[in-house]
C-alpha cells in the first residue's frame, strides 16, 4: 500500500498531512490545518500570501488546447524519452520504489506517460506527485488520472496498492509542498526552473530533468506566423548545486492534418499570446501543416 502523504508537507507550517475523510489534515499546530480535495480528485496546496503562477484569463481554454493536442500522441516521444532517462539515472533510495516530482505538470497529460514509462521500463513501484498553478490543469489530471487507473477515484490521499500512484496538486513550485529530500527525480517540462526548491526537495544523487524548446522547435509554425523567426539553442542556467550528466535531442516531423489540430497546438503555446494578429489568420487558413517537434532534454545530478 502507498499514499501520496507520505512525502507531502503542510503549505503553512510544514507539518505531516493525513487524509481524514474528504481532506487533508495537518495537526502540527493547535490550529488544524484543512486542505479539502475536490469533487475531480485533485487538492490545492497552494500557500496562502504567496505569489502564485501568473495566469492568462484563457487559462481553462488553452487547458482544453494542450489537451486536444496531446491527445492525437504527437509529442508522446518526448515524455516516453523522459521516461527513458529517469529510469536510467535516477538513484534508487529504497527497494522497489522510485519517487518523481513533476515541477509544472499543465494538464498532466506528459506526468501520466512518464510514470508509466518508467514503471514499464524498471518494474519499480513509481510514485508521481504532479504540481501546478493551475486548478484546471490539476483537475484535468486527476480526472484523466482516474480514468487509467493510476490515480485514486477518491482523490489525493487515499490509500492505493497499485504499482504507480500519481497524483496532482496545485502548488508554487518555487515553495513546493513536500518533505526535504523525499524525490529521486524532479521533471520540469517547459517550465521555469525553481532550483533552490529542487535541490531542497531531492535525495542525495537525485536527479533533475529538464525538457527545453530546441531552435528548430515549431520552425514551420513560426514562419508562418513572424516575419522574422529567431533560433535560440536551449541552455538551462542550473547553478553549482548540479551537475550535468546527460542530454538528448529528441528531433522528428508530425503531420497537422487539419486547421483544428493546427489551432489546438497554437493555442497550447506562447504563440497564442504573442503573435501578431496577420499572422495568425495566415496561421488559421492553412488546412494542414508538417512540423518539426525539436526538445532538448538535460539530465543533471544533485552534487
Amino acid at each position: 500500500m502507498s499514499n501520496i502523504c507520505s512525502i507531502l508537507a503542510c503549505p503553512v507550517c510544514g507539518g505531516e498531512l493525513t487524509r481524514e475523510g474528504g481532506s487533508l489534515l495537518c495537526r502540527q499546530t493547535e490550529k488544524i490545518h484543512t486542505y479539502d480535495v475536490s469533487r475531480e480528485g485533485y487538492v490545492s496546496l497552494l500557500p496562502p500570501g504567496k505569489g502564485r503562477n501568473s495566469r492568462s484569463g484563457d487559462e481553462s481554454a488553452m487547458i482544453r488546447s494542450r489537451s486536444a493536442f496531446l491527445e492525437s500522441g504527437a509529442y508522446d516521444n518526448i515524455s516516453d524519452s523522459i521516461g527513458v532517462l529517469i529510469d536510467r539515472f535516477a538513484p534508487r533510495h529504497a527497494v522497489g520504489a522510485l519517487t518523481v516530482i513533476d515541477s509544472g505538470c499543465g494538464e498532466g497529460y506528459h506526468s501520466l506517460r512518464i510514470a508509466k514509462k518508467s514503471c514499464e521500463l524498471s518494474s519499480d513501484h513509481i510514485m508521481l506527485a504532479a504540481f501546478d498553478a493551475s486548478k484546471a490543469g490539476a483537475a484535468h489530471g486527476a480526472k484523466a488520472g482516474a480514468r487509467a487507473g493510476l490515480s485514486p477515484k477518491d482523490g489525493v490521499g487515499a490509500e492505493w496498492d497499485r504499482d504507480i500512484l500519481v497524483s496532482f496538486m496545485t502548488g508554487n513550485i518555487f515553495s513546493l509542498p513536500v518533505k526535504a529530500g523525499c524525490a529521486d527525480a524532479v521533471v520540469s517540462m517547459f517550465a521555469p526552473l525553481a532550483l533552490d526548491e529542487m535541490s531542497r526537495v531531492l535525495a542525495d544523487d537525485g536527479i533533475v530533468v529538464v525538457a527545453a524548446s530546441g531552435e528548430d522547435h515549431l520552425y514551420e509554425m513560426r514562419e508562418i506566423i513572424y516575419n522574422d523567426v529567431i533560433k535560440k539553442a536551449p541552455s538551462p542556467k542550473m547553478g553549482d548545486g548540479f551537475t550535468e550528466v546527460c542530454r538528448e535531442t529528441v528531433r522528428y516531423k508530425t503531420h497537422l492534418r487539419d486547421s483544428d489540430t493546427i489551432m489546438a497546438l497554437f493555442g497550447m503555446t506562447p504563440f497564442c499570446h504573442k503573435a501578431p494578429r496577420e499572422g495568425a489568420e495566415r496561421l488559421r487558413e492553412r488546412k494542414e501543416l508538417t512540423v518539426t517537434v525539436h526538445t532538448e532534454l538535460f539530465v543533471y545530478r544533485k552534487l
